[in-house]
């Protein structure tokens, strides 16, 4: 893959359309891009991936809300100053499909509607648009080339590069970097496939076990059914029973009752009724009574009754008139008018008496006081009593004579119904005919409650058991299921077991030749950039992609028995490494590394070489990598990336943000004179004004396809694509 054109539009500190070409072509593979800290190197490299990858560029398996508040932390903050906000990222890469090369176009564009952001993805195919219905084929077929996880492994920040190894997935990136580019990842899907199809398998019982379980199951479904039977047996005796007592018990209700016996319930319901009655009358007299003491007198004096309520009103008026005309003297009023500010003292006077005589004039009750008579000598609270009996007398021929009417009525239909219930009670059976009824009535009663629990308790173990009875069926239905199954499954099971052992010998044969290469290529170039003599001189990838280096070292049989003994010997073998322990075993043990972990373990002596010989082996002692200095780690990293690259023959992009960050002057030239112009056909390097400048410049410039100038306007807060590199480069 080949990423030819990146175009940036109001996205990150780039304002308006900034487009960079990114073609090479022959022996020119490289793209210098030069910009200080800030300027948006960073940003360009994450529009990159942005536009292939979409939400997974930020690890989302899908749009959701933090990956709309990320792109919104994105796009430029001028674009929210146009009425139609709009951003976009837009890639053109170079594509091998069928054999051939073809050019895509991918388009990640983001728009506000309604103060919602919306995104709008798009892919031409050789300018032709591709259809919705092909975008995720595009995009499956996108990351089956470059994943998302192994596109970080070619970008390379020398900044940090130096942590590569301090953090536990770097064998994860390697493997997918190795398993991917070399198209080994199929096998391994095969193999994780099968492997899972065996472990499901793994799980289950062997045909003959789960014949035993069918049959088990099979009795168990047998005596379910059987106990049920006997269950429904019971419940038709019972039901029998039931009906049987229920008849006689009815049989015996209508022969007391034709003989005019009650029986306990309508004794008791009779003797409700006539409480009922016995209550309504009650209170029905209560009512009239209360009015008889209360309201009756008031009612035959009626109209004096009207005559007194207007009498007290006019008392009432009077004694409000002589009270305002206390309060509000014409002295009252001038003491107030005479503190107020600004006050006319001379007109004060007259103008208080005028004010009193106005309130005491609207005061005034409408009647001559001259000719009035106060009669009453009433208190407020007696007063407002007789108004209020005055009132209810006045009302009484509209409320309260009706409901005394009907209240009279129903005390007398309470005292006819009252009168009727206690002579039925009266003309009852004898007490003794009534007993006799009443104990045998209650033997009944007792023998259908019996009845009736003892089949209700039937009934529900019958219900349980039918649960049972169709759980069992359906757990014999599988199990049948399951045994024909087994018979068919064997063969298959026994088909993907061998397929996966297959896969696996497949994977370990050709892994094992890539990691030769990779050993020998790393080794390779890591000599020739750091140009330290025998500073490391193997390079080993274990089963799990881990990376360990050694240098020749030679030790005595004794110091392997010591080391042995002190650092255990898992220690030692990871010290001596692959291709020490070969060594070894093949010095003192004929090659069995097996029969070499049992002699350093004192168990056996060989005829061979005794350790107490105390004979020189030249063998290998490993280097920590935290033990390299952060310039020989990203030397050694950059080497580690040319030999996985150069072993895959794919042909993919690789870019390095401040490629000198850890690197001295002594590697510089080394790393710019063999291994930019050959790491990659494609080198995209993002460089400050303070590395690659100068002779190092002058080193890669037949290699240069393109030179641009990322330069940021502080005032402006934008990013401006300049062509060319920095003017003043510092040797």
């Amino acid at each position: 893959m080949k990423i030819n054109r990146v175009t940036l539009y109001n996205f990150s500190s780039y304002v308006g359309e900034n487009t960079i070409a990114l073609d090479t072509h022959g022996e020119q593979n490289i793209i210098l891009i030069g910009g200080n800290n800030g300027a948006g190197k960073t940003s360009f490299f994450t529009a990159i991936k942005l536009a292939l990858y979409g939400p997974q560029c930020f690890r989302f398996q899908d749009k959701n809300n933090r990956y709309t508040a990320r792109i919104k932390e994105l796009i430029n903050h001028d674009a929210f100053l146009s009425n139609n906000v709009k951003s976009y990222v837009e890639v053109e890469i170079d594509l091998p499909t069928d054999r051939v090369h073809t050019l895509y176009t991918i388009r990640r564009e983001w728009s506000f509607i309604e103060k919602r952001l919306h995104e709008t993805y798009s892919v031409y195919k050789d300018q032709q648009l591709l259809a919705n219905k092909n975008l995720d084929f595009f995009q499956n077929y996108l990351f089956s080339v470059i994943p998302p996880n192994l596109f970080d492994f070619f970008f390379f920040d020398g900044e940090e590069i130096g942590d590569f190894f301090a953090t536990g997935n770097y064998s994860n990136y390697i493997k997918n970097a190795v398993l991917t580019l070399s198209g080994y990842d199929t096998f391994n899907i095969i193999q994780k496939f099968c492997d899972s199809y065996i472990g499901d398998e793994e799980g289950n019982e062997d045909y003959d076990q789960v014949a035993k379980l069918v049959e088990h199951e099979e009795a168990n479904l047998s005596a379910y059914t059987t106990r049920n039977s006997a269950l429904e047996s019971q419940k038709q005796q019972l039901t029998a029973q039931l009906v049987s007592a229920q008849e006689e018990k009815e049989s015996l209700d209508h022969q007391f009752s034709r003989s005019g016996g009650l029986t306990a319930q309508e004794q008791e319901r009779l003797e409700t009724q006539r409480a009922t009655q016995e209550r309504v009358k009650g209170d029905k007299a209560k009512r009239i009574r209360e009015f008889v003491e209360s309201m009756m007198p008031l009612y035959i004096t009626k109209d004096l009754a009207a005559v007194a309520y207007k009498q007290l009103k006019d008392e009432r008026a009077v004694r409000q008139y002589h009270t305002i005309c206390d309060l509000l003297d014409a002295q009252t009023i001038q003491d107030v008018l005479e503190q107020q500010p600004n006050c006319d003292t001379a007109q004060v006077p007259a103008l208080a008496q005028a004010i009193s005589n106005g309130i005491a004039k609207k005061a005034l009750p409408s009647f001559p006081l001259e000719s009035f008579t106060s009669i009453h000598d009433l208190s407020q609270e007696q007063e407002s009593q007789v108004i209020s009996d005055i009132v209810r007398t006045q009302h009484f021929a509209e409320v309260d004579a009706p409901q005394l009417i009907k209240a009279i009525a129903e005390k007398k239909k309470a005292s006819q119904k009252y009168d009727e219930i206690s002579k039925k009670i009266r003309e009852a059976l004898p007490s003794v005919d009534a007993a006799a009824y009443f104990e045998r009535v209650r033997f009944l009663t007792e023998r259908i409650a019996a009845y009736e629990d003892s089949l209700e308790s039937v009934e529900n173990q019958i219900a349980e058991l039918e649960a049972t009875i169709t759980d069992q069926k359906a757990l014999v239905e599988r199990l049948r299921k399951a045994l024909f199954a087994k018979a068919k499954d064997r063969t298959a099971h026994e088909f993907t077991a061998r397929i996966s052992q297959v896969m696996q010998r497949m994977i370990s044969d050709v892994t094992q030749e890539k990691f030769h290469q990779i050993e020998s290529l790393a080794l390779e170039m890591f000599n020739k950039i750091i140009r330290k003599e025998n500073f490391v001189q193997l390079i080993e990838l274990d089963d799990n992609f881990n990376v360990n280096l050694y240098k020749k070292q030679t030790y005595t049989t004794h110091e392997l028995l010591l080391l042995a003994n002190n650092i255990g010997l898992d220690a030692l073998e990871k010290r001596l490494g692959s291709a020490g322990l070969k060594e070894a075993a093949h010095l003192l043990t004929n090659d069995s590394i097996d029969e070499l972990r049992r002699y350093f373990s004192g168990k056996i002596v060989t005829d061979q070489i005794s350790f107490q010989d105390d004979i020189e082996l030249p063998l290998y002692n490993r280097v920590e990598l935290n033990q390299l200095s952060k310039g020989e780690k990203q030397v050694f990293i950059l080497s580690l990336y040319w030999a996985i690259i150069k072993t895959s023959n794919q042909a993919v992009p690789f870019i390095i943000d401040t490629p000198f960050a850890r690197i001295d002057t002594e590697h510089r030239e080394q790393i710019s004179a063999l291994f930019f112009p050959n790491i990659s056909g494609q080198v995209i390097i993002l460089s400050t004004d303070e590395e690659v400048v100068g002779s190092y410049r002058a080193i890669i410039q037949p290699h240069i396809a393109h030179e641009y100038l990322l330069e940021y306007n502080v005032e402006q807060g934008c990013t401006s694509v300049q062509p060319g590199y920095f003017k003043e480069a510092k040797a």
